[in-house]
């Protein structure tokens, strides 16, 4: 992108990328390891072997900084004088403040108002001054243009810039440097960046390697742009996965997309907290909702791996620990490892005590923890003469949590 918006005429390339390899060198990035989670791995539909890329331990903890150094280290001496702006939701913000404090140019982040506090603080610490405009990527977007029109400073594009693509390929090269039979790639898709360039560097070398796209079910731009075979944008983006959180596909990005991707699928929010949870179980890696969407749609079936080992990029580790959190227990809830159930007992002196230690004694015999117990008894919807308890349990699965429940009914309790 130049300061006005519009888009250079350069072309993708595997040279390129090549190029922007040779950053690596310079300790710009890093190389990042590719992990077998052996015991993650047996739990996925398919028999292929699934490898995690583990771009949570790059710089920044992102992919972010190949594209963004790529960028600023071909810029020129003029350029980086104007000053550097992007708008980022957190990720790319943090690898271009990274690169800019290496060159010494000042760089300004406008970043969306729902920005996690942990990027935004990580944008600062990295010396990039942080503006919050906006509630969505798009609208901090189109304030970081009117940023660089007013005052001539030079746009670091998130996504839909030839350089920034090259970047993301490089992990292209890795993937296939360290398991050169890779038969499939599952990468996360928002604006089409990281695709764009890990799909022209693979085909380019192993043109047999499927490359797949996932978006959340709530920004899904790119994938019904793939699908009618026109850009489409997105009126209204609702997703858990801030990084992927965009109305549109790149332009370029798209242009590359509809050559070299094979496939593009979506996934629930529920799908990507359970993703999170398996990560988190699993291959003991702490990943972001962006972040966890290829193993999403491998652990719900949307996409079948084939034709030999499947990579799925792990794009980014930034997520905030309340975010996780919440996540987590919500992921535990869908596969009813915390349960949560409603009993009626009669509130009377003498035949409350006993009806709890004959709950209390099912409980045990099924071996649950307690979490949390609560007594409701002045609620409208409650007849007089009726407490009702509300328990959360922890267990170990749907299939314990129908055996308790059935227990519950046999022994005659009023379940919900």
């Amino acid at each position: 992108m130049t300061a006005t918006g519009t888009l250079t005429n350069d072309t993708l390339t595997i040279d390129r990328i090549r190029r922007a390899d040779r950053l690596r060198g310079d300790g710009r990035f890093r190389k990042t390891p590719l992990h077998h989670p052996a015991t993650m791995s047996s739990r996925l539909p398919g028999d292929a072997p699934v490898h995690l890329k583990l771009e949570v331990f790059q710089r920044t903890g992102s992919f972010k900084v190949r594209g963004a150094a790529a960028k600023v280290f071909a810029m020129s001496e003029r350029e980086r004088r104007n000053g550097i702006v992007a708008a980022s939701a957190g990720n790319h913000a943090q690898g271009v403040a990274l690169a800019g404090a290496a060159v010494g140019a000042r760089t300004r982040i406008v970043m969306p108002e729902y920005a996690p506090l942990t990027k935004r603080e990580a944008t600062e610490g990295y010396g990039a001054q942080v503006i919050l405009h906006g509630a969505t990527y798009d609208e901090a977007f189109a304030h970081a243009v009117e940023i660089c029109e007013a005052e001539g400073d030079t746009l670091v594009h998130a996504f839909d810039d030839v350089d920034v693509m090259a970047g993301q390929g490089t992990i292209g090269l890795e993937i296939l440097q360290d398991l050169p039979e890779t038969g499939t790639i599952v990468c996360p898709v928002g604006g089409g960046g990281l695709i764009a360039g890990i799909a022209v560097a693979v085909k380019s070398l192993r043109p047999g390697i499927r490359v797949i796209g996932v978006q959340a079910e709530g920004a899904s731009s790119a994938v019904d742009s793939f699908h009618s075979g026109r850009r489409t944008a997105t009126k209204n983006v609702d997703t858990i996965a801030d990084g992927i959180k965009v109305m549109k596909v790149g332009e370029r990005c798209f242009d590359v997309m509809r050559r070299y991707v094979d496939e593009m699928v979506t996934v629930s929010d529920v799908d990507i907290c359970r993703a999170v949870l398996m990560l988190n179980e699993h291959a003991h890696v702490s990943a972001e909702a962006a972040g966890a969407v290829g193993v999403a749609a491998l652990a719900s079936g949307v996409i079948r791996p084939a034709n030999g080992p499947t990579v799925a990029i792990i794009s980014g580790g930034n997520i905030d620990t309340f975010e996780k959190t919440r996540y987590i227990r919500r992921a535990l809830a869908e596969e009813r490892r915390h349960l949560r159930i409603r009993v009626r007992l009669a509130d009377r002196r003498g035949s409350k005590p006993r009806q709890m230690a004959s709950l209390f004694a099912v409980l045990a015999e099924h071996e649950l923890n307690i979490l949390n117990i609560a007594y409701r008894r002045d609620t409208l919807d409650l007849p007089v003469g009726i407490v009702e308890v509300e328990l959360m349990l922890e267990t170990r699965g749907p299939a314990y949590a129908h055996r308790l429940q059935a227990s519950l009914q046999r022994s005659g309790f009023d379940v919900s």
